[in-house]
């Protein structure tokens, strides 16, 4: 897809989330809401996860650590649905790509 951010790597920092996207939690989940296209996207609850810690402090590694040790697991078991949804989080314009 031509119109795809550049790929996250290891060190880029990841959020904070996109200006025009508003949160609300709903159970173990966030729904957002993208005020520029009105749209509402659900996430599911490991997504969920790293939305909460999408907020610019982190590195995608520190965020598959904090996730891997919050689910008891190693960070080379999730890394690689961590980084796709992290993407995908990008491609569709909730996160900011990384910075040049």
């Amino acid at each position: 897809h031509a119109g795809w951010a550049k790929r996250v790597k290891s060190d880029d920092r990841v959020g904070p989330p996109q200006p025009h996207i508003l949160e609300e939690e709903v159970g173990a989940e966030v729904v957002l809401f993208d005020s520029e296209r009105q749209i509402f996207v659900s996430l599911n609850e490991t997504a969920s996860d790293i939305w909460r810690l999408a907020d610019g402090r982190f590195s995608l590694d520190e965020l598959v650590a904090k996730l891997a040790a919050s689910y008891g697991t190693d960070s080379d078991s999730i890394r690689s649905d961590v980084e796709s949804t992290v993407q995908e989080l990008i491609d569709a314009d909730l996160l900011p790509a990384a910075s040049e």
